[in-house]
């Protein structure tokens, strides 16, 4: 029996007590009680056994697993909202967009014409262009048309008021001559496509017309014979850059 009690090294007890930190084998035993290093590895190993044992057998504490659920459940129900307000967010944003395009749709199906749109600008400023009296050269004149590559190459007659505006949109030209028999509203309306030209006579306004290769001229007038010499007039003074 010493003979095979003597035999057992380190490893062979180390592997012995990892195996079964309580083994009461002979050997074991034996080794243990004649070597105190040997002791005391046996002693770390079984407290480190209990309280791995201790530790197995906390109870859980009442309602944890309900708690757990509930916690599972509102995190579930938190991802539901998010994704339902990313829905909501891209439904909105799809209906503004569709607005939006309807909106345009409607205003492009609702146009007025030059000759409506310049008689409602008249009315709409009433006497704040009709009335000015200021004495504006043509070379003042030219360096406001300039922005849109054009220019008056002769006179033009008595200029009362000169300005832009915006007519349907459109960065504008408003100016205000001396016609034949009164005063006359001219507007110079730049595009990149030509509009269709026409005349109106709404109550006592008079509106013509005259599309031009990158612009329009619309007069109104009181008197349809001011607004057809002045169209005429400026039709041939008025040029623009290609």
């Amino acid at each position: 029996m010493k003979t095979e009690v003597a035999k057992m090294d380190d490893l062979e007890f180390r592997r012995a007590l990892l195996a079964d930190p309580k083994s009461n084998e002979a050997q074991v035993l034996k080794a243990i009680a004649n070597d105190p290093k040997k002791q005391a590895f046996c002693n770390e190993l079984k407290l480190l056994n209990q309280k791995m044992t201790d530790a197995s057998q906390i109870s859980v504490p009442d309602g944890l697993a309900h708690r757990l659920l509930l916690r599972q459940s509102m995190a579930a129900h938190q991802q539901s909202r998010s994704r339902n307000r990313v829905i909501q967010l891209a439904m909105a944003a799809s209906i503004a967009f569709v607005f939006g395009l309807s909106f345009v749709f409607w205003q492009q199906s609702n146009v007025l014409s030059l000759s409506q749109n310049a008689i409602a600008h008249v009315l709409q400023e009433g006497d704040y262009a009709l009335g000015s009296n200021e004495d504006i050269s043509i070379q003042q004149v030219n360096l406001k048309l300039a922005r849109f590559g054009g220019e008056f190459t002769s006179q033009v007659g008595q200029v009362y008021y000169a300005n832009f505006c915006d007519f349907n949109n459109v960065q504008s030209l408003h100016l205000v001559l001396q016609g034949e028999s009164g005063k006359v509203s001219v507007f110079i309306v730049p595009h990149d496509q030509p509009y269709k030209a026409d005349n109106l006579t709404e109550g006592k306004w008079t509106s013509q017309s005259y599309d031009l290769s990158r612009a329009s001229l619309v007069v109104v007038s009181e008197l349809p014979s001011d607004a057809t010499h002045m169209k005429e007039k400026l039709a041939k003074s008025l040029i623009f850059s290609a």
